[in-house]
């Protein structure tokens, strides 16, 4: 039997879940994603996929970790937590995690957020400081010092959440679901109100995360952006480069069009936290 790690991301409107591969914490990767499970809308969990996967390809569950940031829900997986899996860790709070956090209020950072720069921490180089972009319900850019601290970032409203608010406070603009969104990059002139929403949707989410990044750059690594035709808008440095990781649901949205050379671990989140030792 392969001894396994499950590791559990409980959301705000989704519970992720997955199977990582139970190594030695100084291996110089992230753990590997075996298989991973998604429940929706608040949906108990359906652990009979979960067994039948394990018992097909003989794992044995060896730790478990919890984290997230849905209180209700995730008391609510604890409580149905099967007696025959090994009790979970349950990260509670940012403080939790090895890393240093230098934010106003480290018990309000979201321990997801903080997830993601362990993991980043576990691959960057010494003196390399680091970007994350996590397109989920929100999203969320953050940095990391060259030194390894959690510095904080930037949020916004995600995709779906913005299309909701569009619908929201106004009278006709209709409501366009993710799955409606994702596809074909839309043009940036919409001729009817629905592709007008998609493109603003689109290209304002990109053009919001490219402003963002950008900026943070001269702070994090004290570079300049000179915006040019001979460059294409890339930062010009005689320092590190940063490194870019890019992840969540709503990735491959983002992803063909940055301009940084980003990374897409599309189970960051779940990775940095199978890195967290008992």
């Amino acid at each position: 039997m392969q001894s396994v790690t499950l590791v559990a991301d409980v959301g705000n409107s989704r519970l992720k879940l997955a199977l990582l591969e139970t190594r030695s914490q100084t291996t110089a990767a992230l753990p590997v994603c075996l298989d991973s499970f998604l429940q929706r809308d608040q949906q108990p969990c359906d652990w009979s996929v979960f067994r039948k996967r394990c018992d097909q390809s003989g794992w044995q569950v060896s730790r478990c970790l919890i984290s997230g940031s849905a209180w209700e829900r995730m008391e609510q997986l604890t409580a149905e937590w099967p007696a025959d899996l090994p009790a979970p860790r349950v990260i509670e709070s940012a403080r939790e995690l090895p890393i240093t956090l230098s934010v106003d209020e480290p018990d309000k950072v979201g321990v997801d957020r903080v997830l993601n720069a362990v993991a980043l921490n576990h691959l960057r180089q010494t003196d390399q400081p680091g970007i994350i972009v996590d397109a989920g319900t929100a999203i969320t850019i953050d940095a990391v010092s060259a030194d390894g601290r959690f510095l904080g970032g930037a949020i916004l409203p995600g995709y779906e959440l913005e299309a909701h608010a569009l619908h929201d406070y106004t009278s006709r603009l209709p409501f366009i679901p993710m799955e409606q969104i994702i596809g074909d990059s839309p043009a940036v002139i919409g001729g009817n109100t629905h592709d007008a929403l998609r493109s603003g949707l689109i290209w304002g989410q990109l053009g919001a995360v490219h402003e963002i990044v950008t900026r943070m750059l001269q702070p994090l690594c004290g570079k300049t952006a000179r915006e040019n035709s001979d460059d294409g808008g890339k930062i010009q440095n005689d320092g590190t480069m940063p490194i870019y990781f890019l992840t969540g649901g709503a990735a491959p949205l983002l992803q063909p069009h940055l301009q940084q050379p980003f990374q897409t671990y599309p189970q960051l989140t779940l990775q940095g936290l199978g890195l967290i030792t008992d």
